[in-house]
């Protein structure tokens, strides 16, 4: 029991001690989540992203396992290259906010398990749409 106590009091310093490591960490792993789903959805290799993106394999692989962090050198020449925005939100932990933003053409609704944006005619959704709503085609209509 003494010997688990010990090893709870160690984790317990450890992530005091390294909690901007951690939380840094954390921050890359997001955007990282988002590169590798892009990759996926384009089917594009990590080869073909290096290649691309003028880095070495060694370092595309780095970044895609957590040994490197993402950087803002990086996150330009990615955007460049694809023509792409990244786009960073800040909002508060502490508040739930339904509706993020509204303009002439645009309004986009989050909910904690799913997100919506709709512009123009188009909608999307951050996660599959059929595990939320059934939606009935002939019923199915877009209005602007």
């Amino acid at each position: 029991m003494k010997e688990l106590i010990e090893q709870s009091n160690s984790l317990s310093s450890y992530k005091e001690n390294n909690r901007t490591k951690i939380d840094e960490a954390l921050v890359s792993l997001r955007l990282m989540k988002e590169v590798d789903d892009f990759l996926d959805i384009n089917q594009i290799s990590q080869r073909d992203l290096a290649d691309n993106l003028d880095y070495s394999e060694a370092f595309i692989s780095q970044l895609m396992s957590g040994t490197k962090k993402f950087n803002a050198a990086f996150i330009n020449r990615f955007e460049k290259v694809y023509d792409i925005k990244i786009d960073f939100k800040i909002k508060s932990k502490n508040t739930s906010n339904y509706i993020s933003r509204i303009s002439n053409s645009h309004i986009e609704i989050n909910i904690n398990i799913l997100g919506l944006t709709h512009s123009e005619n188009n909608f999307s959704f951050e996660s599959k749409a059929n595990e939320f709503f059934e939606f009935d085609s002939e019923y199915l209509t877009l209005e602007s």
